[in-house]
């Protein structure tokens, strides 16, 4: 296990200042300290074309990654576009998405001599970090709400995490804070309010899913993906624009976050990030009133768009799910229920190659 050498630093990509490789978990220094947290993203020196650069070589793993790309000819015929691909990424070792991020983030912890790991969680990123800190003999410490799902705080008990609950959300971001400024933990998620990414070097773990996509499917028009603070989206937009400099692609797909809803929509058009927009949802795994800048990038640098998605849409595409034998959360099933969304509102046609990022399949929901 060691850092990439070809990882040169890191941009800023709201005011583009460049800094050496190191640790940032607030995100850019200079924009925090203007009052406008905005993520970094990794910068690598020139390197094979065909490769999906990381930042942390032979990392601890548990077997994530290479998930299945299931085509599903009656679904996108139903919803009347091209082609329609489910990327189950509950084959993940603890059941999401979380832990192509933690295997980077937690090995990366344990190269910068952390003894333990301080994280806020709604459920599947308590989980995943518990486990990966068990397998490369780190600490976890996970800040929970009270209402978390309890076979999830059972699952990070069972790997060995110290566990706080709190009354709401928000609440657990000073705790994090506090372990991670003031007690030498490594920061495995965001602690700010307003938010910033989690840690670039864990976010980049999320790149590999557009080399997986392009290998099976092809180049999709649009990838549809369930978004909280949108490091999932972020992550698998770093990857398609690795492979566009290579030359691999001639266009990026476009992405588009789902959400309970209106967040970043209401954030597009106030110009700012920065703003709390609560509402009350069952799809706990992308629920919560703050954006980041790095979601708006996204959309911007794919020309996506944000569709909001109800419980009761979601419940119903959750339902169309498991009669094809697929299990998922409320909030990976909401991928399905967008797709008719974008569908009404012309964005996908019967020429689109759609893939839906099914990000959990609710074993612990």
């Amino acid at each position: 296990m060691q850092m990439n050498p070809r990882l040169s630093g890191l941009r800023c990509i709201r005011c583009d200042s460049r800094l050496p490789p190191a640790d940032y978990p607030e995100g850019c220094p200079h924009c925090l300290e203007a009052g406008h947290p905005a993520t970094l993203e990794c910068q690598y020196d020139a390197g094979a074309a065909d490769a999906i650069d990381l930042p942390v070589l032979d990392p601890v793993t548990l077997g994530e990654g290479a998930t299945p790309c299931l085509d599903a000819p009656a679904l996108a015929q139903a919803e009347g576009v091209g082609r329609l691909w489910l990327k189950c990424e509950s084959a993940n070792p603890t059941g999401s998405h979380k832990d192509r991020m933690a295997a980077q983030l937690v090995s990366r912890a344990r190269l910068a001599g952390a003894t333990r790991v301080a994280a806020a969680s709604s459920g599947n990123a308590g989980v995943s970090l518990a486990a990966y800190c068990a397998a490369a003999g780190l600490q976890a410490d996970i800040a929970i709400t009270r209402n978390c799902p309890p076979l999830q705080r059972d699952a990070m008990q069972r790997f060995g995490a110290r566990l706080t609950a709190f009354d709401d959300s928000l609440g657990r971001w000073p705790h994090v804070a506090d372990l991670c400024r003031n007690q030498g933990a490594f920061a495995g998620t965001n602690y700010l309010n307003p938010p910033v990414g989690t840690h670039a070097y864990g976010v980049e773990g999320y790149k590999p899913i557009a080399r997986e996509l392009f290998d099976h499917c092809g180049l999709p028009t649009d990838i549809v993906v369930p978004t909280a603070r949108g490091d999932l989206l972020w992550g698998i937009l770093l990857g398609w624009q690795q492979l566009l400099r290579a030359g691999r692609i001639p266009r990026l797909p476009r992405l588009h976050a789902v959400e309970p809803y209106a967040r970043l929509s209401r954030a597009r058009a106030a110009g700012d990030a920065r703003g709390l927009w609560e509402g009350a949802t069952d799809q706990y795994s992308i629920a919560g009133g703050t954006v980041t800048l790095q979601s708006l990038e996204a959309l911007a640098r794919s020309g996506g768009s944000p569709v909001e998605v109800s419980d009761a849409a979601a419940a119903q595409a959750q339902q169309r799910l498991e009669r094809l034998g697929l299990a998922t959360e409320l909030s990976s099933a909401a991928a399905l229920a967008a797709v008719t969304r974008l569908r009404r509102a012309g964005q996908l046609d019967a020429e689109s190659s759609v893939v839906l990022i099914l990000t959990a399949d609710g074993r612990r929901g």
